[in-house]
């Protein structure tokens, strides 16, 4: 008994000096390689874990969330006991995960999860209501020395991310947004002075910037986020 408790003793230590691949730092990498059955999703870390036990050999399991249009693949990857586990890192603006799997071609909820709402095509999502988390730091925009304002959005690796403003007619498509890193999207857009609006485009869902504190209206009820810029001039002056 003994030899067994110091020998899983060494084993976790191992684990938590081990690069932490995927989201949630040591704990939720811990979490996913020491995980020898499937289970409801857990909340570690600061991240989502989902995990998926095949009853039969499969090819491929991945899990498509609302709040992307159900248009993003996240991939299940398989730990030493043999169960595939996802993590995912959710942005600050969901307060509720709504979900499917995929096995192999076929959609399903989620097998572990029993809580599931009926979607508007008829058939069922898996929920997960995630706990309060802490706002992310401060990101922008940010009004550069030149003037011009640098957006920056952070989400999900692979997203279709664009920048929609008043200062641009609201176009929805003018503005795309680079990913400088993984799940971290900004673009450099040059902006008078004055009083704009602006919202992200991100799978084709309008969402405000979660990092800025100002929110506001349009006139036709649009909740969107607002940039008050100082002008070219009072920025140099500044310098």
């Amino acid at each position: 008994m003994r030899f067994t408790k110091v020998c899983a003793g060494l084993m976790l230590l191992v684990l938590i000096g081990m690069p932490a691949s995927g989201s949630g730092g040591t704990a939720a990498h811990v979490h996913r390689i020491l995980l020898a059955e499937a289970e409801a999703p857990q909340f570690v870390g600061g991240v989502v874990v989902l995990s998926y036990e095949p009853a039969r050999p499969v090819r491929y399991v991945a899990a498509l969330f609302e709040h992307e249009d159900f248009a993003v693949h996240h991939v299940f990857e398989r730990n030493p006991n043999g169960i595939l586990v996802l993590t995912v890192d959710p942005p600050r603006d969901v307060h509720q995960l709504r979900y499917r799997i995929v096995v192999d071609g076929l959609t399903m909820p989620d097998p572990n999860n029993p809580d599931r709402v009926r979607a508007a095509s008829d058939d069922f999502l898996s929920v997960f209501d995630l706990p309060a988390r802490p706002r992310p730091r401060q990101e922008g925009p940010r009004i550069l020395d030149d003037g011009r304002v640098e957006f920056t959005y952070r989400g999900l690796p692979g997203q279709s991310v664009f920048l929609s403003a008043s200062f641009s007619n609201w176009n929805p498509f003018l503005h795309r947004m680079q990913e400088v890193e993984s799940g971290l999207y900004q673009t450099t857009v040059r902006v008078r002075g004055g009083t704009h609006y602006y919202q992200f485009l991100v799978n084709n869902q309008r969402i405000t910037d979660p990092t800025n504190p100002l929110p506001d209206y349009t006139r036709d009820g649009r909740r969107v986020s607002r940039l008050d810029h100082p002008g070219v001039s009072i920025v140099n002056a500044r310098r």
